[in-house]
């Protein structure tokens, strides 16, 4: 007897990928099991990371919720794949690897952010590293998210990328990376590796 095919099954396929809809569609699509970033209004799905990719997004939001919670007042929350709604009205969504609101900005956590995280870092992969590096980096420079941490596990790099009035990126990498941010927050490149 052979197993049953489960067509239906979320996982089975990305069943968005491509298509073009408006911010209230995307928000009303039925889950399949994926995540996605809409760019000028079409679907392109995020894959499943591989392990590297995904011990370095846990690595850097565990890194960041420990310094967070060693903070007598916590300085803001950080949350991961959770969909941005920025506020430049383009009605595009983005799904950042992490993302870190201060608490004075805390209202723009309504079960998606509507606003403009203060920190984003994204973990690039082949499939996602040029539209990271691009066009969702343009975004979140034009929007004013402050600081962009980039985590390359292909070539074991780190980059910090900080927003110089909406305008360009002063680009930083090196041995020991630094928040601006968030003061005392830092990353020593090779223990993130080890």
């Amino acid at each position: 007897m052979t197993a049953p095919a489960f067509k239906d099954s979320p996982r089975s396929s990305p069943r968005y990928d491509g298509l073009r809809v408006t911010r209230e569609e995307y928000l009303n699509l039925s889950d399949d099991g994926y995540l996605y970033d809409m760019i000028d209004g079409v679907l392109h799905v995020t894959p499943s990371p591989f392990a590297d990719h995904s011990r370095a997004n846990g690595r850097f939001y565990r890194l960041l919720m420990d310094f967070v919670d060693s903070q007598k007042k916590p300085p803001g929350e950080a949350l991961q794949e959770v969909d941005v709604f920025l506020p430049d009205g383009n009605p595009d969504v983005l799904c950042p690897d992490v993302s870190f609101i201060l608490s004075e900005n805390a209202g723009i956590i309504k079960g998606h952010i509507h606003g403009v995280p203060d920190l984003v870092c994204e973990c690039l992969s082949d499939r996602t590293a040029k539209r990271d590096l691009g066009i969702k980096a343009d975004r979140y420079l034009a929007n004013g998210v402050r600081e962009y941490w980039i985590i390359d596990a292909r070539d074991k790099s780190i980059q910090v990328w900080y927003n110089r009035d909406n305008k360009s990126w002063e680009k930083n990498s090196g041995k020991r990376l630094e928040s601006r941010l968030l003061p005392g927050f830092a990353i020593e490149v090779a223990g993130f590796w080890g």
